[in-house]
């Protein structure tokens, strides 16, 4: 017994010792999460690799693939099989992101890989310096040229012109995203993104300024290059709301009014640009040739915008939801992939409910009356369901090619709304294929054989 209190203060100063170096470690642990000190970014990391992407846990190809509706395989409706056209498809294919050239009967007449690591091989400079997968990223916008070479976005993480072999032409460092146009005016339309510290956007962004967070903004702009991938034009789309007295709709989010963090750093999300061709502008008594068309998602909102003065023309909200890909029509009207859904219709697993309602349509409107009308889907016959993303085409003899991302599908529709060609994207019996992109071209568009590549 002697003993035991011959040894106590030796054992109290370790017990307190290490009670200290445990209370320590636990306000170390909290001030690290709030002011982001190490290691905590790098626990979380490991915490969102292994626990939520799981890209070292899985399969990282599933994230890319969908819940099957058992809508076929490959090509299951072709009406018109003689038609000397083809489909570019962007999406997922051969357990990679790719792009497909293919014919009427699906017969592929050329196919781009698209690794994300082969074309951005410095991984210190590359956009999206922190994937461990080439599969971790989207494609997502794409066209092809005269001469058969594909022009594409990594979604947030570049975009890449490869000839007909799949050799780089150029590949853009910027986060380029969602949207690929070729302009009249020259070269290509594109969106991107700057990036802010909410602690530095007082003057620019007063509405999402924060004096103590170094929280991210995310300012989506208007990308112009030209046909070398030069950057010609950078132009801030809500720099373009705000400055146009609208700040209101980049606003209206019931936003806690608090300086210490931000509840949105996405400012808005722009998901397609469009240009009014000089052969249709004469149908738009509000609109010139050039002018552009932004949807962004999240504010349910279109706009039409001069990019010479940066003034909007023209703005509407709603009555489309969640919507994408705004597109001029040769009739006066604006069409839009009106996904009408919002992401509960998605599993935990962002995979889709296919007992959540398939009311996603393609919906018009009247700049001039605003008045509106869906002219497919939301009716028998014509059931879609794409959560995020889809896009459509109008063709030139009044139809509509359609990408229905979330079904891995592709469908074109005649102007009575008749289904006359399907592709589906099959993976096996459980899954299909998300496809981001379809594209129309009749074979006389190509300037090009299309030569084997060694």
């Amino acid at each position: 017994m002697e003993r035991f209190f011959e040894k106590l203060p030796e054992r109290l100063f370790w017990i307190c010792l290490l009670l200290c170096i445990v209370c320590l470690s636990v306000l170390y642990g909290i001030f690290a999460q709030i002011k982001k000190w190490p290691p905590s970014t790098q626990i979380r990391l490991v915490y969102e690799v292994l626990f939520v992407d799981q890209t070292l846990t899985r399969a990282v190809y599933r994230e890319h693939l969908q819940p099957s509706r058992g809508q076929g395989d490959g090509v299951t409706i072709n009406e018109h099989p003689d038609r000397q056209d083809a489909i570019l498809l962007m999406g997922f294919f051969d357990k990679e992101n790719q792009a497909r050239l293919v014919t009427r009967d699906g017969s592929v007449i050329r196919k781009w890989s698209l690794d994300y690591f082969e074309h951005y091989p410095d991984a210190q400079t590359r956009p999206c310096s922190d994937l461990v997968s080439p599969l971790a990223v989207d494609v997502h916008g794409t066209l092809l040229t005269p001469k058969g070479e594909l022009v594409f976005s990594y979604e947030y993480c570049g975009t890449v012109k490869l000839d007909q072999c799949s050799n780089v032409l150029w590949a853009l460092d910027e986060p380029s995203h969602h949207s690929m146009v070729e302009s009249e005016q020259g070269g290509y339309l594109t969106l991107g993104r700057n990036e802010w510290r909410a602690t530095e956007v007082a003057d620019r962004f007063p509405s999402f300024f924060s004096a103590n967070s170094e929280e991210r903004i995310l300012e989506d702009v208007v990308l112009r290059l030209d046909e070398q991938g030069e950057i010609i034009e950078r132009i801030s789309i809500p720099g373009m709301i705000m400055e146009n007295g609208l700040t209101a709709l980049l606003t209206t989010n019931n936003q806690d009014f608090k300086t210490r963090k931000i509840t949105r750093n996405e400012l808005l999300h722009a998901n397609k640009i469009d240009e009014l061709p000089f052969e249709l502008a004469e149908e738009f008594p509000l609109f010139n040739a050039g002018d552009w068309v932004i949807s962004m998602r999240g504010l349910n909102l279109l706009m039409v915008v001069d990019p010479a003065t940066r003034t909007v023309k023209w703005h509407q909200t709603g009555p489309w939801i969640r919507q994408h890909d705004p597109e001029f029509r040769p009739d006066g009207k604006i069409s839009i992939f009106n996904n009408n859904t919002y992401v509960s219709a998605y599993t935990l697993r962002e995979k889709t409910r296919l007992d959540a309602p398939w009311n996603t349509n393609i919906m018009v409107v009247d700049p001039v009356s605003r008045e509106t009308e869906v002219v497919f889907g939301s009716r028998p016959g014509q059931e879609m369901l794409s959560v995020i993303r889809g896009q459509h085409e109008i063709l030139d003899d009044g139809g509509v090619l359609i990408t229905e991302f979330d079904a891995g599908r592709v469908l074109e529709v005649d102007a009575t709304g008749n289904v006359t060609w399907e592709y589906v994207n099959k993976y096996d019996d459980e899954f299909v294929g998300e496809v981001t992109n379809a594209k129309h071209y009749p074979l006389s568009f190509f300037e090009t054989d299309w030569k084997e590549c060694i």
